[in-house]
């Protein structure tokens, strides 16, 4: 078989390149040796978190509605089968939009593990045997999965990674969450709002080490105000899975002495990217140390018609880039403009989320710009007392020119909130225009304005 374009993988940097193509008149097939389309980002990652997310909150406001007086008639403990529902339902549903997507765009699903025979040559292989597939363009879109370091004793029960985390038969009394980064970070409030007693380890000196300073100041506040114990920084010097008188633990041991003690042990260090089943030497796709394909700006590898984006590349690393960069090389590879774009928003789905876009103050320092700040406290907003939402929405501009080069927010709907602040930021727009605009009252937008506001009385 002959396609214009093969893609390798149907999470959404493949899904996004297959469909980017068929738009453009292309033949195209996509390989996907998993059973189910959407990649981690739909079957393990991105969606079921953000819908265990949704129920933990669904449960919180529950539990707020009946403090005020509003009592439910069905309020019980959740359950584990509560919160498997609402995830295997959008990952079906999600699944099946994908697959219809790509039936209406004619967008051939081919079922198998693709390696190179040649730079236009795929081998793609199955139970029932292989074929090969030549393609005049192809983009590696096989994404990652969650690293197992081999001192850790994983057997999906006690200790586990993110993957098998959301197939536990309960709900742990107990959890130890090694890693402080996005993914660590996020379960760690979600299951501190179930009621887990949580603990995070790392040997690194503060979580989400990119965060602007004031946004992760009031991370810690929340988590310390939900219960959650952070060891940092702390080295580890052993895991082990021990077994009492009804059940099993984890055992968790410091360099410091410290012991740990949990239920269950999610391992978040981080992931790897899948290149190993490609044979890329075959065709001189070149990676780096850490096993990411090497590209240029238009996701280009070192051979002209293999492209490569989302994951397998690295940082951002998310579902949003991914989807972008399938897209911008599709448009590269058929030679249309292929736009770069430095300002991505960044959503982190903690509770409270977290989103920001554009520079810290840090940055700021370090460049040399001059700079001030200006903040909105949204608890002091009609809308955020009505929401209870205690959160802070953070704008940093130029003092000679007003342009406003990084927006940071914590709270209710942040990762809604920061389009308004990445529209700015793209568009280099001023503390004037924003204080100059009318928002809707009583709105969460309308921090844009007090924090605009807050940032012209410091001038």
């Amino acid at each position: 078989m002959h396609f214009d374009l093969v893609v390798i993988g149907a999470g959404p940097a493949g899904w996004s390149a297959a469909l980017q193509g068929a738009k453009l008149g292309l033949e195209v097939a996509v390989v996907e040796r998993g059973l189910m389309l959407g990649g981690a980002c739909v079957q393990t990652g991105t969606l079921p978190s953000k819908a265990l997310r949704h129920t933990v909150m669904e449960l919180v406001n529950s539990r707020r509605a009946a403090q005020l007086g509003v009592h439910a008639t069905h309020l019980r403990p959740l359950s584990i089968a509560d919160l498997r529902g609402p995830r295997d339902m959008l990952i079906a549903n999600h699944q099946q939009t994908i697959r219809s997507f790509f039936d209406r765009n004619r967008v051939q699903v081919l079922s198998g593990s693709a390696s190179f025979v040649s730079p236009n040559r795929i081998r793609v292989a199955n139970r029932e045997g292989e074929e090969i597939v030549e393609a005049d363009h192809v983009v590696i879109a096989t994404g990652s999965r969650p690293r197992r370091p081999d001192e850790m004793p994983f057997d999906d029960h006690v200790i586990v990674d993110s993957d098998t985390l959301l197939d536990l038969d309960s709900i742990p009394k107990s959890l130890a969450v090694i890693g402080s980064g996005v993914i660590g970070c996020e379960y760690a409030t979600v299951f501190a709002m179930l009621g887990t007693r949580v603990t995070i380890i790392d040997r690194r000196e503060k979580l989400l080490r990119d965060l602007d300073s004031d946004i992760l100041d009031h991370l810690r506040h929340s988590m310390f105000s939900m219960g959650i114990r952070v060891l940092m920084p702390e080295k580890i010097s052993g895991v082990r899975i021990e077994t009492q008188k009804r059940h099993q633990e984890g055992v968790v041991y410091l360099e410091s002495g410290r012991t740990v003690r949990a239920e269950r042990v999610l391992v978040a260090a981080g992931r790897v990217s899948n290149v190993e089943a490609l044979d890329l030497g075959r065709v001189g796709v070149q990676t780096n140390e850490s096993g990411l394909i090497k590209v240029d700006c238009c996701f280009r590898t070192e051979v002209e018609n293999v492209y490569a984006v989302g994951d397998v590349i690295g940082l951002p690393a998310l579902a949003s880039t991914s989807m972008h960069q399938g897209r911008l090389a599709v448009l590269h590879a058929m030679g249309r403009p292929c736009p770069s774009t430095s300002t991505l928003p960044v959503a982190i789905y903690t509770i409270p989320e977290i989103s920001s876009v554009g520079r810290t103050e840090d940055q700021c320092r370090t460049e040399g710009i001059p700079y001030e700040i200006g903040v909105a406290r949204t608890n002091e907003t009609p809308r955020g007392q009505i929401v209870r939402d205690d959160g802070l929405l953070k704008l940093i501009f130029r003092r000679d020119t007003r342009e406003i080069l990084g927006v940071h927010m914590i709270g209710i709907s942040a990762s809604e909130l920061i389009h308004v602040g990445l529209m700015l930021v793209q568009m280099g727009g001023t503390l004037d225009d924003v204080q100059g605009a009318v928002f809707n009252y009583p709105t969460m937008c309308e921090a844009y304005r007090i924090a605009a506001l807050d940032g012209l009385n410091r001038l």
